[in-house]
């Protein structure tokens, strides 16, 4: 059944599930990451990032924190995207799933400036974590409302320089246009199920600037992008 998208679906998405197998997990996340190389998304983090640098032009030295990391593709494409840095920065990825921090550290063997830890978001506290730029990309969602105005409070303490949020918009237009292109391009029934149930339990823009405003933030951006993101930059 097609959802209503006037409010955020509270259905599951089953690739939260700690029981999931490795196998099966795996299989999801490379069908996200191709949906992603495929659309832009990983750009769209990209740009936040580069936006949130250039308020600070003189500094050298930079810790970027990916939280809900997944198996670290994002990290791995900011490395690339951002290697002329590289002796500058440091990649941190944190992920509450163990299976996933396990992948994200094998597939990412060789990038010592690239880390991983398993930390619970709701837990982190600023003894655990240290971030100039502090990330969330396609993790968002995956909250309800309650929660996710505690942790932006607490991404807006751990993060020097800003936090770059990049999530779904909740639309009927992009929920069908998903179906057309899981059924070409992925291969994950499981990730299939999630690209729906993702876009349900999206975003409208006044829902963010709602999200900004209980957690008292006065200088932030947000920005459509294609396709059917939201790409919102939180300055310190």
């Amino acid at each position: 059944m097609t959802p209503s998208f006037v409010h955020r679906s509270n259905l599951p998405e089953r690739m939260d599930d700690p029981a999931l197998a490795q196998e099966e997990l795996a299989l999801a996340l490379a069908d996200i990451a191709k949906v992603n190389t495929l659309l832009g998304g990983y750009h769209i983090t990209l740009d936040g990032i580069k936006k949130l640098m250039q308020t600070k032009p003189d500094k050298t030295d930079w810790t970027i924190v990916d939280v809900g990391c997944g198996d670290g593709q994002v990290l791995r494409y900011l490395a690339k995207a951002l290697a002329s840095y590289q002796d500058h920065l440091r990649f941190v990825g944190v992920d509450i799933n163990p299976k996933s921090i396990a992948m994200a550290r094998q597939k990412s063997d060789g990038l010592s400036h690239v880390s991983f830890e398993v930390l619970d978001i709701l837990q982190i506290t600023n003894d655990q974590l240290k971030a100039d730029i502090l990330v969330c990309n396609l993790t968002m969602h995956h909250f309800d409302d309650t929660q996710i105005v505690t942790f932006l409070k607490v991404f807006y303490q751990l993060a020097g320089v800003g936090v770059v949020i990049n999530d779904l918009e909740r639309s009927p237009v992009a929920y069908q246009l998903f179906r057309l292109f899981s059924r070409i391009f992925m291969k994950s029934d499981i990730a299939r199920y999630d690209g729906k149930i993702s876009i349900a339990r999206g975003f409208k823009r006044e829902e963010l600037h709602q999200f900004a405003s209980l957690a008292n933030f006065k200088n932030y951006s947000i920005r459509w992008k294609w396709a059917f993101r939201f790409l919102w930059v939180i300055y310190k």
